[in-house]
Protein backbone atom coordinates (compact mmCIF):
# COMPACT_ATOMS: atom_id res chain seq x y z
CA UNK A 1 0.00 0.00 0.00
CA UNK A 2 1.06 3.67 -0.86
CA UNK A 3 0.48 6.10 1.96
CA UNK A 4 -1.21 9.35 1.68
CA UNK A 5 1.06 11.42 4.07
CA UNK A 6 4.72 10.04 4.92
CA UNK A 7 7.02 12.09 6.77
CA UNK A 8 10.45 10.47 8.48
CA UNK A 9 11.19 10.08 11.81
CA UNK A 10 13.79 12.94 11.27
CA UNK A 11 10.97 15.40 10.01
CA UNK A 12 8.94 14.06 13.32
CA UNK A 13 11.75 15.06 15.43
CA UNK A 14 12.33 18.50 13.98
CA UNK A 15 8.37 19.34 14.06
CA UNK A 16 8.83 18.57 18.33
CA UNK A 17 12.08 20.16 18.45
CA UNK A 18 10.62 23.46 16.44
CA UNK A 19 7.77 23.27 19.12
CA UNK A 20 9.99 22.37 22.09
CA UNK A 21 12.40 25.50 21.26
CA UNK A 22 9.59 27.83 20.79
CA UNK A 23 7.88 27.20 24.08
CA UNK A 24 10.75 28.03 25.64
CA UNK A 25 11.37 31.58 24.18
CA UNK A 26 14.51 32.94 22.91
CA UNK A 27 17.24 31.19 24.91
CA UNK A 28 19.65 28.41 23.76
CA UNK A 29 18.52 25.20 25.15
CA UNK A 30 20.92 22.19 25.01
CA UNK A 31 20.50 19.37 22.75
CA UNK A 32 20.65 16.85 25.92
CA UNK A 33 17.66 18.41 27.16
CA UNK A 34 15.94 18.60 23.61
CA UNK A 35 16.27 15.08 23.42
CA UNK A 36 15.69 14.33 27.12
CA UNK A 37 12.40 16.42 27.43
CA UNK A 38 11.12 14.61 23.98
CA UNK A 39 12.54 11.27 24.39
CA UNK A 40 14.10 10.83 21.71
CA UNK A 41 17.94 9.78 20.66
CA UNK A 42 20.28 12.24 21.48
CA UNK A 43 22.00 11.69 18.14
CA UNK A 44 18.69 11.50 16.06
CA UNK A 45 18.53 14.77 17.00
CA UNK A 46 21.88 16.04 16.76
CA UNK A 47 21.82 15.38 13.11
CA UNK A 48 18.08 16.79 12.67
CA UNK A 49 19.39 19.99 14.51
CA UNK A 50 22.74 20.27 12.12
CA UNK A 51 19.95 20.18 9.00
CA UNK A 52 17.81 22.81 11.04
CA UNK A 53 20.82 25.19 11.06
CA UNK A 54 21.61 24.73 7.90
CA UNK A 55 18.26 25.51 6.29
CA UNK A 56 18.76 28.37 8.63
CA UNK A 57 15.71 27.70 10.71
CA UNK A 58 17.67 27.32 14.40
CA UNK A 59 20.55 28.76 15.61
CA UNK A 60 23.08 27.28 17.61
CA UNK A 61 25.37 29.06 20.48
CA UNK A 62 28.68 27.96 21.71
CA UNK A 63 30.16 27.67 25.50
CA UNK A 64 28.70 26.64 28.94
CA UNK A 65 25.14 28.54 27.95
CA UNK A 66 25.24 27.12 24.55
CA UNK A 67 22.74 25.19 22.65
CA UNK A 68 20.07 25.52 20.32
CA UNK A 69 17.17 28.46 19.62
CA UNK A 70 15.01 28.94 16.83
CA UNK A 71 16.16 31.67 14.17
CA UNK A 72 13.94 35.12 13.12
CA UNK A 73 13.21 32.43 10.17
CA UNK A 74 12.96 29.97 12.42
CA UNK A 75 9.93 31.44 14.65
CA UNK A 76 8.63 33.54 11.52
CA UNK A 77 8.56 30.01 9.48
CA UNK A 78 6.06 27.56 8.98
CA UNK A 79 6.01 23.74 10.48
CA UNK A 80 6.04 23.38 6.73
CA UNK A 81 9.43 24.81 6.57
CA UNK A 82 10.98 22.34 9.14
CA UNK A 83 9.48 19.14 7.18
CA UNK A 84 10.56 20.69 4.01
CA UNK A 85 14.30 21.10 5.84
CA UNK A 86 14.04 17.12 6.71
CA UNK A 87 12.05 15.80 3.59
CA UNK A 88 11.98 18.05 1.32
CA UNK A 89 8.33 18.76 -0.45
CA UNK A 90 5.87 16.78 0.11
CA UNK A 91 3.53 14.66 -2.66
CA UNK A 92 0.10 14.39 -0.98
CA UNK A 93 -1.22 10.80 -2.31
CA UNK A 94 -5.22 10.71 -2.91
CA UNK A 95 -5.17 6.75 -3.72
CA UNK A 96 -3.27 4.03 -1.54
CA UNK A 97 -2.67 2.11 -4.01
CA UNK A 98 0.20 3.06 -6.23
CA UNK A 99 -2.24 2.14 -9.50
CA UNK A 100 -5.85 3.57 -9.44
CA UNK A 101 -8.34 0.67 -9.80
CA UNK A 102 -11.33 2.46 -8.59
CA UNK A 103 -11.80 3.12 -12.60
CA UNK A 104 -14.64 5.63 -13.38
CA UNK A 105 -16.36 4.49 -10.02
CA UNK A 106 -16.27 6.24 -7.18
CA UNK A 107 -13.24 5.37 -4.55
CA UNK A 108 -14.23 3.37 -1.11
CA UNK A 109 -12.86 5.88 0.91
CA UNK A 110 -15.10 8.80 -0.67
CA UNK A 111 -13.04 12.38 0.40
CA UNK A 112 -11.84 11.05 3.26
CA UNK A 113 -7.97 11.05 2.01
CA UNK A 114 -8.49 14.45 0.23
CA UNK A 115 -9.57 15.86 3.23
CA UNK A 116 -7.07 14.09 4.95
CA UNK A 117 -4.47 15.39 3.30
CA UNK A 118 -6.03 18.90 3.24
CA UNK A 119 -6.16 18.93 7.09
CA UNK A 120 -2.74 18.36 7.10
CA UNK A 121 -2.04 21.08 4.67
CA UNK A 122 -3.40 23.08 6.94
CA UNK A 123 -1.26 22.13 9.95
CA UNK A 124 1.73 22.33 8.36
CA UNK A 125 0.53 26.20 7.65
CA UNK A 126 0.81 27.26 10.68
CA UNK A 127 3.59 29.64 12.28
CA UNK A 128 6.20 27.48 14.15
CA UNK A 129 6.11 29.80 16.98
CA UNK A 130 2.35 29.58 17.39
CA UNK A 131 2.01 25.86 17.18
CA UNK A 132 4.89 25.33 19.77
CA UNK A 133 2.64 26.02 22.46
CA UNK A 134 -0.05 23.93 21.27
CA UNK A 135 2.46 21.12 20.89
CA UNK A 136 3.92 21.62 24.23
CA UNK A 137 0.42 21.73 25.89
CA UNK A 138 -0.82 18.56 24.92
CA UNK A 139 1.89 16.49 25.89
Amino acid sequence: MHGTINISDAAVIALHAAGYLGAGGTAPKPAMEIASALGVSYNHLSKVLQRLTRAGLVKPARGPKGGFALSQAGRAGRLRDFVYAIDGPLEPRDCLLKRRVCGKGGCLFGGFLAETNRRFEAVLEMKAAGAALKVNKRG
